[in-house]
């Protein structure tokens, strides 16, 4: 019989790798968290893994010019901007991430309220001790195909 992995940020990551959201709720108080926590945020009692739709609404955004190396990496700068959205799952919890496949330069192609969906970036972060490109996976956002 399969034994389901303990709450780490390593089987987040791991998760996020396989193409799945997964969170955390908690069995006594029904509390949910994302990313998850091994203890409920609200009563500290053992949460277990939970699968998110990876649907959601943008609640807030925010255009970054001037970025982290990795980005930077990318090809984003201050005439390519990329947007970070916090956004509101269909679960409850929020969670932030890259906006992708909207035209980052043009503020009207993305509003606060947007259904949006998650998908999964790819991010090369270093290079080990041979070389070889080391990578994180990442939640980012897109919007809803209609």
């Amino acid at each position: 019989m399969a034994t389901t992995p303990m709450i780490t940020v390593q089987q987040y990551f791991e998760y996020l790798r396989e193409k799945k959201v997964m969170g955390a709720k908690c069995p006594k108080c029904g509390n949910i968290d994302l990313p998850p926590r091994r203890l409920c945020s609200e009563c500290l009692a053992e949460s277990e893994w939970m699968e998110f739709s990876g649907k959601g609404i943008i609640q807030t955004f925010t255009a970054i010019y001037v970025g982290a190396k990795v980005m930077t990496k990318k090809g984003y700068d201050r005439k390519h901007p990329y947007v970070f959205a916090v956004v509101k799952m269909e679960e409850g919890p929020s969670v932030s991430g890259q906006l992708v496949g909207i035209d980052e330069r043009d503020p009207n192609t993305y509003y606060i309220g947007m259904p949006v969906e998650a998908t999964f970036l790819k991010t090369e972060i270093r290079t080990d001790k041979e070389g070889n490109p080391v990578f994180r996976w990442d939640i980012g956002f897109q919007p809803v195909s209609t």
